[in-house]
């Protein structure tokens, strides 16, 4: 079972302010919602999202999408999935400050999914 520490890495880099792990329909394994509130509830429609974004580029003949980024004013939403034939499809979301540390969120967030996939069989 995954639990709070797969976000150990992840919540060091600057800018941090929350991630959540969820399969792929969207129902959260496990969440780090300290500093932002109703993140779990938040996650499920950008999974929505995301699920949607899978579709339209395998539509295109592109293959499923595997990370996407959403830069609002003050923050910016890095999501990304194991792999829709992974035998554990997973996606994650972190929320970063705008001038947090984005390539080492983005580098730690893979890690995390990997260690997800690995502790989930």
């Amino acid at each position: 079972m995954v639990d709070i520490t797969i976000f150990e890495d992840l919540s060091k880099v600057s800018g941090y302010m929350g991630a959540v792990l969820s399969d792929y329909t969207g129902e959260v394994l496990v969440s780090d919602t300290a500093k932002i509130k109703k993140l779990d509830e938040t996650s499920m429609h950008f999974n929505e999202t995301f699920r949607t974004i899978h579709d339209l580029t395998d539509n295109l003949g592109l293959g499923h999408a595997h990370s996407m980024n959403v830069e609002a004013e003050n923050a910016l939403v890095i999501m990304t999935c194991s792999g829709v034939e992974s035998r554990n499809h997973l996606h994650a979301f972190v929320i970063m400050s705008k001038n947090g540390s984005h390539a080492l969120a983005k580098m730690a967030l893979g890690t995390m999914l990997d260690k997800a996939i690995v502790e989930l069989g």
